[in-house]
């Protein structure tokens, strides 16, 4: 069986047609054809049912999809991992949570292209947890986020500073002059809350427990300019993290007494070898944050 059979079966599946995989390959569409017809040849088996013109993947199809992407994977791990040996890589897939890199991706990392313009870098914002999962698939070579650290990720782990949630509001609301506020009376006030995946969203609802409070959720979104639109123009709090809105001048961040703090750090998968690049990037975050802490009394 040849790579490329196994490349235009995978496009075939990820596009559901082979009218839109011959597009996205700019391929005739009888080449595609014909190599799929070669594969369940040589497989002894239909990897699809075709009916009334469209394409359904069989059981075996399915079964045959699953081992195919788990070979070009590798295949591609394998092409990377050479360029990376003869030191021509230059290229980091960082993922970063949308609170943190709304603060730091404009802070440091157009620094950082602009220090080191041959070191592409490929940025991923997720929740946190869909982060950690790109990162265990190999799928990103480094994220910087919030989790809690003593978890048993299979990741190799460096902190970088401390942070803390603070509760959010807009200008007009009732709470925007208070100079501090405890959690359980901010959640006498309607909240906007991201939605499971996301690991602020996990923090939240274990504080939520341990007060024994219910405050009124009236949105789950994953998506932080959603929660600040919601903030500014709906009328509701969000626990945030201290980053998330530090350059959003009409949102006030009132710190929590006492205090939910919140552990940043930079993580890699375990046994994963860290070429000269990414150990750049490692060098330059660690400095980068270090200088912002020391000027600001240990705060960002």
């Amino acid at each position: 069986m040849k790579l490329t059979q196994m490349e235009y079966f995978s496009q075939v599946c990820r596009d559901g047609s082979i009218t839109r995989a011959a597009k996205e390959l700019h391929l005739s569409q009888p080449s595609i054809t014909a190599a799929i017809h070669e594969m369940e040849k040589e497989l002894g088996v239909n990897l699809f049912l075709r009916r009334n013109n469209k394409l359904q993947l069989t059981e075996e199809g399915a079964f045959v999809l699953e081992r195919v992407r788990v070979i070009l994977r590798n295949v591609e791990n394998l092409k990377r991992d050479l360029k990376d040996f003869t030191g021509q890589k230059n290229h980091i897939r960082l993922g970063v949570p949308l609170q943190i890199g709304a603060f730091l991706l404009p802070i440091l990392f157009a620094k950082f292209r602009e220090a080191y313009p041959e070191i592409k870098l490929e940025i991923q914002e997720n929740g946190a947890y869909d982060i950690v999962k790109s990162l265990l698939d190999d799928q990103l070579d480094m994220a910087i986020l919030s989790i809690d650290s003593s978890r048993k990720w299979d990741v190799e782990w460096t902190h970088l500073y401390n942070s803390q949630f603070c509760f959010c509001v807009g200008e007009g609301h009732p709470l925007a002059k208070r100079e501090s506020i405890t959690f359980s009376e901010a959640c006498r006030f309607p909240v906007v809350v991201f939605k499971e995946g996301f690991y602020v969203n996990d923090r939240v609802r274990e504080r939520i427990h341990e007060c024994g409070v219910a405050p009124e959720i009236r949105m789950e979104t994953g998506q932080l300019h959603t929660i600040k639109s919601m903030v500014l123009h709906g009328g509701c709090g969000a626990f945030l993290l201290q980053e998330a809105v530090r350059l959003d001048e009409s949102i006030r961040a009132i710190p929590l007494d006492p205090p939910l703090e919140a552990e940043i750090g930079l993580i890699t998968r375990k046994g994963k070898v860290i070429y000269e690049d990414a150990k750049t990037l490692i060098r330059f975050v660690k400095e980068e944050l270090q200088e912002k802490l020391t000027e600001n009394n240990g705060f960002l």
